[in-house]
């Protein structure tokens, strides 16, 4: 069984992009897609998601950086814990910029195989 790819793509034949349900490709998307979605944003399940943009226009200090942490460690293992397991959720934000980084190391259940998503988000 397959779903589609996020985030959406089209193939060289002009159909919608898939993955394999379970795959490390799958699981590795929804990860993504659970941290960049807003708590509400979703119809059907308004509790789905994380604080993880709501951050980038908050307060930019270290006891924010790990609240987000231990609140994206909580969310994940929630939604996701059944099909992997997080080893660690860092959160730092640059001072410079402004901009927030999340690195989430885990390792996918059905396959044992290790992976790290690593997602920015710049101030605008």
């Amino acid at each position: 069984m397959s779903r589609l790819a996020f985030p959406f793509a089209v193939t060289a034949l002009g159909r919608s992009a898939t993955v394999a349900y379970g795959s490390d490709a799958h699981v590795r998307q929804m990860l993504e897609l659970l941290v960049l979605t807003l708590p509400g944003e979703r119809v059907m399940r308004p509790e789905l998601g994380s604080p993880a943009q709501q951050l980038v226009f908050g307060p930019q200090s270290g006891p924010t950086a790990v609240a987000l942490g231990a609140a994206l460690q909580s969310t994940i293992q929630q939604w996701l814990g059944g099909v992997l397991t997080v080893r660690d959720v860092a959160v730092e934000v640059t001072d410079d910029s402004g901009a927030v980084e999340i690195v989430v190391t885990y390792e996918v259940r059905s396959s044992g195989s290790a992976d790290e998503v690593r997602l920015r988000k710049d101030r605008v």
